[in-house]
């Protein structure tokens, strides 16, 4: 490899390890939102259905904000793995499908 080959390779690879980076922070940030909005509707559920139901504020505010962060997660979780499983799947296809032509 030449030396102009090399530094694109360099720029190329600090400018992936910065869009790496800021993927994290971005991923993080949204965590923190789902975190956030779940706790805020979790004290809302809490505020509404607490007192009429007889239920303390504080429990009722924490099983909310739990079951609004899990099952919303575990769905999002769920669909990703399926559509990861399903890409791995058509890119093995593709792959027979190459090698059995050559």
């Amino acid at each position: 490899m030449n030396r102009s080959e090399e530094e694109a390779a360099r720029a190329t690879r600090e400018v992936t390890a910065r869009a790496i980076r800021r993927l994290d922070v971005l991923e993080w940030a949204i965590f923190a939102g789902a975190g956030i909005l779940a706790t805020i509707g979790g004290a809302l559920i809490a505020v509404l259905i607490a007192a009429p139901l007889g239920f303390r504020f504080r429990p009722t505010w924490l099983v909310a904000s739990v079951v609004l962060f899990v099952i919303p997660g575990s769905i999002a979780l769920t669909m990703l793995r399926r559509d990861e499983r399903r890409r791995a799947k058509r890119l093995e296809q593709l792959r027979r499908e190459r090698d059995r032509d050559s």
